[in-house]
């Protein structure tokens, strides 16, 4: 079963207000404060000095997100991979190529 976030589409997903699609929409939003929090701190907060690549955690963080979520349609797994998303992307990748840079 694939489900549809833009649509609210597939399985048990209801159009209810805490339902399914609802949940993925918000972890989705969380996700994106967590890059954004994250991003400043690598800068100059308790993580300053460390290497963090925006645009690598964007895409690991998202990315993951939203794979897990229309595979699986569990907000909670595309939380949770969307997390790891942002320590693979902003900070693995970020040791690597330093700062990535962000537009």
């Amino acid at each position: 079963m694939v489900y549809n976030m833009m649509t609210c589409q597939g399985g048990d997903w209801t159009m209810s207000v805490m339902g399914g699609c609802s949940m993925a929409w918000i972890s989705f939003a969380v996700i994106v404060f967590l890059i954004l929090i994250s991003r400043r701190q690598a800068e100059d907060g308790f993580l300053a000095g460390t290497g963090y690549s925006f645009i690598g955690a964007l895409v690991g963080g998202l990315g993951a997100s939203i794979v897990l979520t229309t595979l699986l349609g569990s907000a909670r797994w595309s939380l949770l991979g969307g997390l790891v998303g942002i320590i693979v992307g902003g900070f693995v990748i970020g040791m690597f190529v330093g700062d990535g840079g962000y537009v």
